[in-house]
């Protein structure tokens, strides 16, 4: 499925990122990175973009059954670029979020707010081989960053300067429209057990605490409290769960870790790609071709969450005071 906006709100996107620009730079000073961020709320047009697209679709692990977006790049004149995404059923978490984010990209994209060069509009495409023809693998550009053990939304926004990540146990901090990784047990790498999703809510149901997302996901059974119940739990009353894309909410009892990663200046990304491109001009100076050599050794082998955070600056507690001002553009309320 292809998303359609209006003329009015790709104006509005435009003209939100021409003219809501705040006194504080970006997180890179002295770099291409250093420009001013508009004031845009990310996780508001998420949400939006959660919005439109289907319920369903079908969830599947099995790289001979699993349809991951289709991202291209159409050149539509006057040296003018389009992005068009696609999504794909059945697919996994990781191909549910990355076609949100990707969706994004196409937005700010097509409307100006942002502009990508025609290789970094195709290096965001899902790319499965590497240009010697081998399979491509986590921590491979930037769907393989994103689709990574450990944290891969963190990762891809590290590495573009496009937003910063925090650990939020408490969730003081933590807003609908965050990408939200977690973790079904302690562990980090080759033999951890995780979802990627983007968080909805905090809520309470039939008692007991519950967190919120929006993904893909399959609906089973598992054992608590001596008896079997669902997985997932319908997030209202009126809703139903459903394999494939949809928001659902698990017990927060299920959940051993938490990881939330926030959008806040898609400005940086055409600097962010061109720093991925030099950094990986060993290999063909395009960004498609940057290796995470973190999320590329922790395929294969175990890591823990204190080395997941340092590699890739998640918080774990109140951003300290530079982060606060550098990102004072995402709306959030100061922490107590």
């Amino acid at each position: 499925m292809r998303l359609a906006y209006s003329a009015a709100e790709l104006a509005r996107v435009g003209l939100l990122a021409a003219a809501l620009v705040l006194l504080s730079v970006g997180a890179y000073p002295g770099s291409a990175r250093a420009q001013a961020c508009g004031g845009v709320d990310y996780n508001a047009m998420i949400l939006k973009i959660i919005d439109g697209l289907p319920t369903g679709g079908g969830y599947s692990l099995s790289a001979s059954h699993v349809e991951l977006p289709t991202i291209t790049a159409h050149n539509i004149g006057g040296g003018h670029w389009e992005m068009r995404v696609y999504d794909g059923h059945p697919t996994h978490c990781t191909g549910a979020t990355y076609t949100v984010y990707a969706h994004l990209v196409a937005l700010l994209h097509n409307s100006g707010a942002i502009r990508l060069s025609p290789t970094q509009l195709r290096a965001l495409a899902v790319l499965r081989t590497m240009p010697d023809g081998t399979a491509r693998t986590d921590g491979e550009g930037p769907f393989a960053i994103f689709n990574s053990n450990g944290a891969g939304a963190a990762a891809l926004l590290k590495h573009t300067g496009t937003g910063f990540s925090f650990r939020d146990d408490k969730l003081m901090y933590a807003r609908p429209g965050d990408f939200l990784k977690l973790f079904w047990n302690e562990n980090v790498g080759s033999t951890e057990r995780g979802h990627q999703a983007i968080y909805t809510g905090h809520r309470e149901i039939e008692g007991r605490d519950m967190i919120c997302f929006w993904s893909s996901q399959s609906q089973k059974k598992k054992r608590r409290g001596g008896h079997t119940e669902p997985l997932y739990f319908p997030a209202s009353a009126a809703a139903k769960v459903q394999d494939g894309y949809g928001v659902v909410c698990r017990p927060r009892s299920d959940i051993k870790a938490m990881i939330f990663s926030r959008i806040t200046c898609m400005e940086h990304l055409a600097a962010g790609l061109a720093d991925m491109a030099v950094k990986s001009a060993v290999r063909g100076a395009t960004p498609d071709l940057f290796v995470d050599d973190y999320l590329f050794a922790i395929r294969t082998q175990p890591s823990d969450h204190a080395t997941l955070d340092r590699t890739y600056g998640i918080l774990r507690a109140a951003p300290p005071v530079p982060v606060r001002a550098t990102f004072a553009d995402s709306g959030i309320a100061p922490l107590p």
